[in-house]
């Protein structure tokens, strides 16, 4: 295996925006990442198991589960481009595994930040150990991107809800306990009351929580599954902010999650790039080595090429969310281009080191098969497509020059 030390350079754009106790933050994780994560996600991989447990216990004890959390609970208070870097280091080695971190690391982010303070009482020491483990469940069997069609209800009873529905596709859907449930609130008395998200606390003995894993090809880290609820109880103050506005936060949260996603996908395929240059410098055909064929270089100059610019955008959409703002049209352009290019630029290497790419000798595979994940999640590139277009007005039209 290659080693991916001296990477800092393709990251120096974001890394010069942090604070140096971030920068030390990042070289933590990246140390952490080259010593357990690298070895165990491919072996996993290869048995077609997710990473070990492990890792994320000891990722939780390091205290990156909490790394936008507020110091007096045990968090870095982190800004928005250190969590993209941290989940950068892990998807260098697993598109997969930093994914699920990431989006567990996001639940505490959300209990600490925007929790109440019985919330926060209850959940977040928890959350920040990794006792507790937090996702957000908005997809439904009928209701991915377009969260208007949701079907999930909340039920008012004596002292709080009762849930119904079925959520899919939720992030370590398997071994999550605290998930976030976006739900239809029905009350007794008027019937429907707009949309509202719930902290769901699920025992693993309740009769009223059923789960289901979804078997995918080359997803196993991604620990996805149903969840079954059947007038599932939650306690009154357990609704997460405030009344009628669950669905307008998690749309903010669907738009930072793009750019998480992008981020992600460069990272991953500068790995994939980093590999297949190092074997191709040392493979030689026909007297010299592949590198040195003007074919096969010239298609990896078209992947670094795209690779470039698939981080200059993201870096441009990252920085806009950091500082604040919205940013819905280059998020969106962001993940399309990245997604869209880090799945293009996988195939090509893997073409060009030929057959041994498909071996668990390198990590183009693993890559290749994890990868295909990011072109569903948080918005498909059509939908994303049209959230360009239906903002092309607003951010592209110019008063007429002449």
């Amino acid at each position: 295996m290659t080693s991916l030390k001296g990477t800092r350079g393709f990251f120096a754009q974001i890394d010069a925006l942090l604070t140096p106790a971030e920068q030390q933050i990042v070289a933590q994780a990246s140390d952490f990442c080259r010593r357990r994560i690298a070895a165990d996600t491919l072996a996993a991989f290869g048995a077609h198991q997710p990473y070990p447990i492990a890792i994320l216990e000891e990722w939780a004890a390091l205290g990156f589960l909490a790394l936008q959390a507020p110091q007096s609970v045990g968090g870095f208070d982190a800004s928005f481009l250190c969590k993209i870097r941290l989940a950068q280091e892990v998807a260098l080695y697993s598109f997969a595994t930093a994914f699920s971190l990431n989006n567990l690391q996001g639940s505490v982010t959300r209990v600490a930040r925007a929790g109440s303070a019985r919330q926060q009482q209850a959940y977040l020491a928890g959350l920040v150990r990794g006792d507790l483990l937090g996702a957000p469940a908005l997809t439904e069997p009928q209701a991915g991107s377009d969260l208007g069609a949701l079907a999930m209800t909340a039920k008012k009873c004596d002292s709080g809800w009762l849930l119904s529905g079925t959520k899919t596709w939720v992030t370590n859907g398997q071994i999550v306990n605290l998930p976030l449930v976006l739900a239809r609130r029905l009350d007794s008395a008027d019937g429907e009351a707009g949309i509202a998200s719930f902290l769901v606390h699920l025992d693993a003995s309740a009769s009223t929580c059923i789960r289901r894993e979804i078997q995918t090809v080359g997803g196993s880290s991604f620990r996805a599954a149903e969840i079954e609820l059947h007038e599932h109880f939650v306690p009154d103050w357990a609704e997460f902010g405030a009344q009628d506005d669950a669905f307008k936060a998690s749309m903010a949260a669907i738009n930072a999650a793009r750019v998480h996603v992008a981020a992600m996908c460069t990272a991953t395929l500068y790995s994939a790039l980093a590999e297949t240059v190092a074997y191709c410098s040392e493979r030689t055909a026909f007297g010299e080595p592949l590198i040195g064929h003007q074919g096969l270089r010239w298609e990896l100059a078209e992947v670094a090429t795209r690779l470039e610019a698939a981080n200059a955008l993201v870096v441009l959409a990252a920085r806009h969310l950091n500082d604040g703002n919205a940013a819905v049209t280059l998020a969106a352009q962001a993940k399309k281009f990245a997604v869209d290019t880090a799945i293009w630029g996988v195939d090509q290497c893997m073409r060009c080191v030929g057959a041994v790419g498909t071996t668990n000798t390198m990590r183009l595979s693993m890559h290749q098969a994890e990868l295909r994940f990011a072109a569903y999640t948080d918005g498909t590139g059509q939908l994303l497509l049209d959230r360009v277009g239906k903002n092309l007005a607003r951010e592209y039209c110019r008063t007429r020059l002449g």
